[in-house]
């Protein structure tokens, strides 16, 4: 059986480590990292991501914009927005998107792999 893919967006590299162990270490995936819109559009030409954690704010764009690109690569992807902007736009257009759920930075350990558990049950 083929493992889940989890794709981490943020343009911010201690965030994507520190997300990479955390599911490695509570998780039986295969991570893969994207610091870019750009980036994460050409990786979807290789990867099919089953679950993604995706930063808003990335210095090419709006992480919202990936979400089409992320919905067509796979219909039943589950999407979890990270990030420092938490407020009520975000949480709409996040709701609006499709996107799974969204959790405001900073986060504590327990928190990203709760969200992560109910992504994947």
């Amino acid at each position: 059986m083929c493992k889940s893919v989890l794709l981490i967006v943020d343009d911010e590299p201690d965030i994507r480590a520190l997300c990479s162990s955390i599911v490695k270490r509570s998780f039986d995936f295969e991570v893969c990292e994207a610091s870019s819109l750009s980036e994460s559009k050409k990786m979807l030409n290789s990867i099919i991501p089953d679950f993604v954690l995706l930063d808003l704010h990335l210095q090419d764009g709006v992480g919202f914009d990936l979400v089409p690109f992320l919905m067509k690569a796979n219909p039943k992807v589950k999407i979890l927005i990270v990030t420092a902007y938490n407020q009520c736009y975000e949480k709409k257009t996040a709701t609006d998107l499709g996107a799974f759920g969204l959790l405001g930075k900073p986060f504590k350990s327990q928190d990203l792999i709760e969200r992560i558990e109910a992504m994947s049950s």
